[in-house]
């Protein structure tokens, strides 16, 4: 036999396993601490003995194969735990991508906790594989049976392979609804990294080669040219907001607000069509600043925040930025919700402003809210030197709207549909009260901009439909839905301004996508190549992607995927 392939010695050998087992413990132990749940716990098992068995067959050296399983998990663990412990948020895997040049290095290298124990790990694991491997001889393996080392390392590689299969023995694991992935990362951080990777993997859409580019230019005479006194634009996301007066029950005058109702400032006014109902606000905030549904990247475009933003090219705040306007974020949760913070970077916003930060909690009024946005804009209208464009969220209208009406003030105590139930009459009586209390911060905040001596644009629109635990899809609707996705993906759009706007006819119906572009237009701002494409295919499409032709979107999906590269 060969001397380099002999066994190692009893003593080396015992030496050997007794690391492993000890990293191999040592691990287990915190994996069992971390996943909270017992799916999860037997996943995170799973994985890591099929790891050590394919390292162990593939090295020749068992010992070195448990201790690589190990250090795996073990690197993911310190990682997710680190990242929930700093961040609040859990390790996915565009982490991994972006490691070296964005967020989370700047992270690491700010927090010096983080950084010792990153060094440790790293160092120390390190060394720890260099002295089992030294430790051990691949006394498995003879130098002539290569052959059937691979065959063997094959075959040892399909149980792992199983176990990472999101049809496989874990299905449950896989199959956590997108919300429960989301926000419950940092209770099972090992499960959710690993699991991310199948959840992240984008689809781009079907695309035509070779069209003529030319085509999604606008008309110099139908596109805006740069002027000198460029509008502030100010716009607000309403979060679960729509005209109640969609479901038919909703007649009562408390039904009725003027956030609804278009006046002589009124430039753009109609039915908005979304991309997501009951929930997940972050793929609204995508489609209104890429220009794009997040439906057209396949089901893992609903992980924007994490696996698109970064990558894009193109957006309204980047767009901005590039005629001189400072952009300025107002967010009513925290900084770490879905990444917040760095996605809203990525945007190409300059200041994020968060709820921590501003003293915001889930109680806050939205006249709470307008009171930080009048004076954060008062303080950067007095020190800029350029526009400002300022985008708010509000967040009052969230659910849950299952309360009382006794807790209500007159006359928002008393029913507002008698005709139904008591509960949905509690749901909507709720929600009619908080919009009540919108349309009054929201009134506000115009009259406010308004008066301020400059010229604003403020558009306002709605999110998502608001959930009241499903009982809303009971509601018969007032009107007849244009198309099956309408009655639950409709909510309104608004645009105000203080300056004559260029004419414009609005569709019947305008895609959230499109909403960015024609903000531009009313604004009497130039747009890039990126959003005369924009405009073109609203144009062509009459106001919605659902209405445009497959072989138009193919063309228009080649020319900003392939000749724009909107992602790189």
């Amino acid at each position: 036999m060969d001397k380099e392939h002999s066994p190692a010695p009893a003593w080396r050998r015992l030496l050997a396993a007794a690391i492993a087992a000890t990293a191999c413990w040592f691990v287990v132990v915190r994996l069992l601490e971390l996943e909270h749940d017992v799916a999860q716990q037997a996943f995170c098992l799973a994985v890591m003995v099929c790891t050590a068995v394919l390292s162990g067959v593939a090295a020749g050296r068992p010992a070195f194969g448990v201790l690589v399983a190990s250090l795996l998990l073990g690197v993911i663990w310190l990682a997710s735990s680190l990242k929930v412990a700093y961040l609040r948020e859990a390790l996915l895997a565009p982490d991994l991508r972006y490691l070296a040049a964005t967020f989370s290095s700047e992270v690491i290298a700010h927090y010096p906790g983080m950084l010792r124990k990153s060094l440790i790990a790293l160092l120390g694991g390190g060394a720890l594989a260099t002295l089992l491997w030294r430790l051990e001889s691949p006394g498995l393996w003879r130098a002539r049976r290569r052959r059937r080392r691979l065959g063997m390392t094959l075959l040892a590689s399909l149980p792992l392979a199983a176990c990472l299969w999101p049809r496989g023995p874990f299905t449950d694991v896989y199959a956590v609804p997108t919300w429960e992935f989301i926000s419950n990362g940092a209770r099972n951080p090992i499960t959710t990294f690993i699991s991310s990777f199948s959840r992240m993997e984008l689809v781009l859409p079907v695309r035509s080669s070779g069209g003529d580019r030319a085509q999604w230019q606008l008309p110099a005479a139908v596109a805006p040219q740069a002027t000198g006194n460029a509008p502030d634009i100010v716009a607000v996301l309403e979060e679960s907001t729509l005209d109640p007066r969609q479901w038919a029950a909703c007649t009562s005058p408390r039904c009725r607000f003027d956030l609804f109702e278009p006046d002589a400032a009124t430039r753009g006014y109609g039915d908005l069509r979304v991309h997501t109902w009951g929930g997940a606000t972050w793929t609204s905030e995508f489609a209104f600043f890429a220009g794009l549904p997040h439906t057209v990247f396949g089901a893992a475009g609903i992980y924007a925040p994490y696996n698109i933003v970064p990558r894009l090219a193109y957006s309204l705040p980047r767009q901005l930025k590039a005629l001189g306007y400072r952009t300025i974020a107002i967010y009513p949760m925290g900084k770490e919700f879905v990444g917040a913070a760095t996605a809203y970077r990525d945007y190409g916003f300059d200041e994020f402003h968060d709820a921590s930060e501003l003293g915001l909690h889930w109680e806050s009024t939205d006249s709470d809210l307008m009171q930080h946005v009048q004076a954060l804009y008062a303080a950067r209208r007095g020190t800029a030197t350029g526009p400002l464009f300022v985008m708010v969220l509000t967040m009052r209208q969230h659910g849950p709207h299952d309360y009382p009406l006794a807790r209500l003030p007159p006359p928002w105590n008393e029913p507002p549909a008698p005709q139904l139930d008591e509960r949905a009459n509690r749901n909507l009586g709720t929600y009619l009260y908080r919009m009540h209390q919108s349309d009054l911060a929201l009134s506000q905040l115009r009259q406010f901009l308004f008066a301020s001596g400059n010229p604003v644009l403020l558009v306002h629109f709605g999110d998502h439909q608001p959930s009241f635990d499903g009982l809303e899809q009971t509601l018969r609707r007032a009107r007849v839905a244009a198309s099956p996705a309408a009655a639950l993906y409709d909510t309104y759009y608004r645009i105000d301004t203080n300056f004559p706007a260029a004419p414009w006819s609005p569709p019947d119906e305008l895609d959230l996508a499109f909403l960015g572009g024609v903000v531009l237009q009313q604004a009497g701002l130039p747009l890039d190549d990126y959003f005369q494409a924009n405009a073109v295919l609203r144009e062509r499409c009459r106001g919605l992607f659902d209405a445009c032709p497959a072989p138009v979107l193919a063309d228009y999906f080649g020319h900003v995927f392939d000749a724009l590269h909107l992602l790189q």
